[in-house]
């Protein structure tokens, strides 16, 4: 009999034993699984990348390490006067399939931790070095940015004065005020986040600029040029205003129009006034030059009539002429409130 109630006994507790060591392998597989998703610096720096693709800025400028102060840029050799004007929501590309790459332990227990993504349905991949900061329960070990996770792109504008991202017309001068107002060209430094790609252009009444796209990695500058171009709307614009003033010269009835580009010398008696008309105008076409736009030299014709007499024999004629001429345009500058400032060359 005793022998029949010590295994009845044995079997409960075995019964314990087993459920035990099941609640002890739950609690390590849900501590990994923690660990894993929240506790480790593939962990982290997914919970990055997830605020970004949240459009959710505070957030992920909250995340250790990756406030972007002057000190954590120097550390990190950006610009340290890097405008802050495009880390908004609102310019953020859309990322999706967001996926760990891979992890890579580095020396001193820092990692790499490669992120690849879509945005904006276009392929991108970021770098994240990160390093352990402590650890909660002395278990669960917590990660921050080992250097600001955010990129800087050098952006120039040039031949124009502003460029635009998503909605946005950014000007470059208000990050880099010592540019003055007219200058023909703009450059400043600005921290974007990583990963993305960001289409850059320009659009005005006279300028238009193909899109450039920005797609920085963390810790690096990237260098983009917005090339501003004149519409068909700058080049007929120019081209009536020069036109306006052939025709003024045209008015001048006498034979070497003051401060225009056509003109004749004629040996015999002129009697009466000459006239001129335009019977061609030059074609405009327009490059950018160091400081303005401008215009190499063209070819027009203007008509001469005028009677003359010929000092050898006296005889009287109708003088008939078409003149070819060439004009340059050593300046052409689109004023503030968008008027153009048109100079002749000499």
């Amino acid at each position: 009999m005793s022998g029949d109630g010590s295994g009845i006994r044995t079997r409960p507790l075995l019964l314990w034993a087993g459920i035990g060591i099941l609640l002890v392998v739950a609690f390590a597989a849900a501590v990994g699984a923690v660990q894993r998703a929240f506790y480790s610096p593939a962990g982290f720096v997914t919970a990055y990348v997830d605020a970004l693709a949240s459009h959710d800025v505070a957030t992920a400028l909250s995340m250790p390490g990756a406030a972007p102060t002057r000190a954590a840029l120097t550390s990190a050799r950006l610009p340290a006067d890097a405008s802050r004007e495009l880390l908004r929501s609102d310019v953020l590309p859309k990322l999706t399939d967001i996926s760990v790459r891979s992890d890579e332990e580095l020396a001193g227990g820092e990692h790499k931790v490669t992120v690849h993504a879509l945005a904006d349905g276009s392929a991108v991949t970021a770098d994240f070095i990160v390093r352990p900061a402590g650890s909660v329960l002395g278990v669960l070990t917590t990660w921050e940015f080992a250097s600001v996770p955010l990129t800087v792109a050098h952006i120039t504008v040039a031949h124009a004065s502003t460029f635009t991202i998503g909605s946005h017309t950014v000007d470059p001068r208000a990050a880099a005020p010592d540019q003055p107002e007219s200058a023909f060209s703009v450059a400043a430094d600005y921290l974007m986040f990583a990963p993305g790609r960001y289409e850059l252009g320009h659009r005005s009444l006279y300028l238009h600029a193909d899109p450039t796209v920005v797609s920085g990695s963390p810790g690096r500058t990237t260098e983009a040029v917005v090339d501003a171009q004149p519409t068909t709307g700058f080049t007929a614009a120019v081209q009536k205003q020069l036109n306006a003033f052939l025709d003024e010269c045209a008015k001048q009835q006498v034979l070497q129009p003051a401060g225009c580009p056509f003109g004749v010398v004629i040996d015999d008696r002129v009697q009466g006034t000459p006239t001129w008309s335009i019977v061609s105008y030059p074609v405009v076409h327009l490059t950018a030059g160091a400081t303005a736009w401008t215009m190499d030299q063209a070819v027009g014709v203007a008509h001469l009539s005028v009677t003359v007499q010929s000092l050898f024999d006296g005889t009287v004629r109708q003088r008939e002429s078409d003149e070819k001429f060439a004009v340059s345009l050593s300046s052409v500058t689109i004023r503030p409130d968008g008027s153009l400032d048109i100079v002749v060359a000499d």
